[in-house]
């Protein structure tokens, strides 16, 4: 188990990382989300040991992990950091970059885990080529399995999805998914992009100027932002205030100057409800987001699978039951 607490770290009048505390157990995956420069990527260097903290310890399986300050070689053997320009060895093949992280076992050993890990990655049919001469794809799943191969107890990674295209986004993201399972690992990412951390994380981080400002299941944490910049990151959102709700019949709330969050599945067409005007219609694929004008303060963005709307059509939508959250700010 990785434990921080309390970690801290500025450069110069910068507070890149105050006050963050966080548990990561065996086997399961915690994903850390926040804007550029909200302390992602220094967050990661102190837990991994790579930088000193300016107070706060890290510790693994209750044993402090020391700093650069503390030791001749930073880092620990039982803690992988995979960042996001991959740092392969661009002149050996993929299969030989895999076995480098093993060169100090048994040669019969090696090669049965190479062979294992190649299969668990998909790199089977790029074994043989050089870094250079395999997608931006195969360089994320052989830095992973690297990064993997003697069996570490934490696996973190830096913005692992951010330079790939869709279809090895989806790759990447279900390896890390199989990977942490297969292998017990306790697995941290960060990343700016919310959809992946929703769909693989067990836990949910929402990192702001160096702050851990909130903790929960991505579940919790979508349906329940407790501020704007949090509702913002892990999805869609509408975001009104409460009195502008109450004068179109939509809400009934106690404070009228409270901001309320609705997330775009929450509002339905539906012809009993008030009027309003579309303002726009983007194809999705599977759905359609449209906006909707419901007054001179309010419009809102809602999801359904009905092709027929245009620009400027009057429809009716409402609200689902115990829609809306209440925000801090």
């Amino acid at each position: 188990m990785l434990t921080a607490t309390k970690l801290t770290k500025s450069f110069a009048d910068v507070h890149a990382v105050r006050n963050v505390s966080l548990t990561l157990e065996p086997g399961r995956i915690m994903a850390l989300v926040g804007a550029s420069g909200s302390g992602k990527s220094t967050l990661l260097s102190l837990l991994a040991g790579l930088s000193d903290a300016d107070a706060g310890e890290v510790r693994l399986d209750d044993k402090r992990i020391p700093g650069p300050a503390d030791v001749l070689v930073p880092g620990h053997p039982d803690i992988r950091l995979v960042h996001q320009e991959y740092q392969l060895m661009p002149n050996v093949s993929i299969r030989e970059n895999i076995a480098y992280a093993l060169r100090f076992f048994e040669k019969n050993y090696r090669e049965f885990r190479v062979d294992e890990l190649l299969k668990l990655c998909r790199l089977i049919d790029v074994q043989d080529r050089s870094p250079r001469y395999v997608s931006g794809g195969e360089k994320q799943r052989t830095a992973i399995a690297r990064a993997i191969a003697d069996k570490p107890s934490v696996l973190l990674l830096d913005e692992p999805f951010s330079h790939l295209d869709l279809p090895n986004r989806l790759i990447v993201r279900d390896l890390v998914f199989d990977l942490v399972r297969h292998e017990n690992t306790s697995c941290l990412f960060v990343t700016h992009d919310a959809s992946d951390a929703l769909s693989i994380a067990d836990t949910l981080g929402i990192l702001r100027d160096g702050k851990l400002i909130q903790l929960d299941s991505p579940i919790a944490i979508y349906h329940k932002p407790l501020t704007a910049y949090a509702a913002r990151l892990t999805g869609l959102v509408n975001i009104v205030k409460a009195k502008h709700l109450l004068n179109l019949g939509l809400a009934n709330l106690i404070n009228p100057d409270e901001l309320i969050c609705l997330r775009p599945e929450q509002i339905r067409l539906d012809d009993a409800g008030i009027s309003a005007t579309v303002r726009a219609v983007y194809f999705k694929g599977s759905h359609y987001e449209i906006d909707v004008e419901c007054s001179r303060y309010v419009t809102l963005r809602l999801l359904t699978i009905r092709s027929n709307l245009q620009v400027g059509q009057q429809v009716n939508v409402a609200l689902q039951e115990n829609a809306g959250w209440r925000l801090k700010s």
